[in-house]
């Protein structure tokens, strides 16, 4: 099993959004050297993990569930806005395929 560096998580977030370290350590309330610190450990503390999470609007605990193997069980079984959104319009579209098809008939009776 591969580890889990979430130092590299969180490095890789803060180069993709192009957020400043200053300011993420701001949000943090800590040095700036912090943030080059945590984003150089392979492990946080649940708590640091959470106080980063909050500061930076983003779930890094998913992004770690993410990389588990998907037969690992949990607790709870998490089902995500998108996929609440994709069997939304799913069950739409099946509504709409069933009105076509009846207004293809309705249109083909009255011929």
């Amino acid at each position: 099993m591969k580890p889990i560096h979430v130092g590299k998580l969180i490095y890789d977030l803060i180069e993709t959004k192009r957020l400043r370290r200053t300011d993420v350590s701001r949000l943090l309330g800590v040095p700036n050297t912090a943030i080059y610190a945590y984003e150089k450990q392979n492990s946080l503390q649940t708590n640091n993990l959470i106080r980063i999470c909050h500061a930076l609007k983003y779930n890094f605990f998913m992004d770690v569930a993410n990389l588990l193997p998907k037969e690992y069980e949990s607790s709870k079984d998490l089902v995500s806005e998108r996929d609440l959104l994709i069997a939304q319009q799913a069950e739409e579209i099946q509504k709409l395929k069933w009105e076509n098809n009846l207004l293809k008939e309705l249109i083909t009776t009255k011929k």
